[in-house]
């Protein structure tokens, strides 16, 4: 077991602190549209509507996908002679990817919900 592989560090310390923060905003969402705090994008800061659902949806979405990748850490354990560059490399590329999903989710489901204006 190697645990200073980049790829088992990264997720495992990032992963839950990105869930943490989710579970705080989930606890304390956002009542208005601002563009500070929340799930800020054109489409969902189109109506109050777009904002209330969006909140709640993105922020489950984040909390699975970073669970799942925080998971991840476990397959990095059995590999021992990866370069250091690659694996921070990879394991970047991998949180870039789990948290990419849940946006293109919340987007899709406020476009279906919502209609086509962003």
């Amino acid at each position: 077991m190697n645990i200073e592989n980049p790829l088992f560090l990264i997720p495992i310390i990032t992963g839950p602190i990105v869930i943490i923060i989710m579970l705080i905003t989930l606890k304390y969402p956002p009542k208005k549209i601002n563009s500070i705090y929340g799930y800020r994008t054109k489409r969902s800061m189109t109506s109050q509507e777009a904002w209330d659902f969006a909140q709640p949806f993105s922020g489950k979405m984040m909390i699975k996908y970073m669970v799942i990748y925080t998971l991840t850490s476990a397959l990095a354990l059995p590999m021992k002679d990866l370069d250091p560059i690659i694996g921070v490399f990879l394991s970047l590329l991998t949180m870039i990817l789990f948290m990419a999903i849940p946006i293109v989710k919340t987007e899709s489901e406020l476009k279906s919900r919502f209609g086509d204006k962003p």
